[in-house]
């Protein structure tokens, strides 16, 4: 029988984050500011999870992104693939993966591991879009990689 594992993380500039592993691969990341953990995990040490506190804390302190490991990529949509693609303090437009902007968005928005896989990074013509669960967590990413200054 396989369980979710999970790790807290604390004080980063989202706030604070539940990140989640089945053992091989990181299957969610949890703003908990903005969302209800409404399901059981295991808090454990397991290889994933400590790779992937590593990563934010890098991410965060030392203002880097670098491809992630324990992805799945084998079940990410391929929206989701082209993003991975996308380098540290640069973006592309919702309409550079499809002419149907709105479609690539929701595409975006069902990601079950922002800033592992950066969403964040697409952006609208006519602003930065919308972000899951909160515009303002898209805002602190966005500032911190150098894309945006307001």
């Amino acid at each position: 029988m396989s369980f979710i594992k999970g790790k807290v993380v604390y004080n980063l500039p989202i706030g604070n984050v539940l990140i989640l592993s089945n053992g091989n691969y990181l299957k969610r990341l949890v703003f908990l500011s903005y969302e209800n953990v409404n399901f059981h995990f295991i808090e454990s040490k397991c290889e994933v999870l400590e790779k992937a506190e590593k990563f934010l804390i890098d991410y965060f302190e030392k203002k880097i992104w670098y491809p992630f490991e324990f992805i799945d990529y084998n079940s990410l949509n391929p929206i989701l693939k082209k993003t991975l693609k996308i380098p540290f303090g640069k973006f592309l437009y919702y309409s550079d993966f499809s002419k149907f902007p709105r479609y690539v968005g929701r595409i975006l928005s069902l990601n079950e591991i922002p800033i592992f896989v950066p969403c964040h990074r697409v952006i609208s013509k006519s602003g930065i879009g919308g972000y899951t669960p909160s515009i303002e967590i898209k805002k602190i990413l966005l500032r911190h990689e150098g894309i945006i200054s307001f």
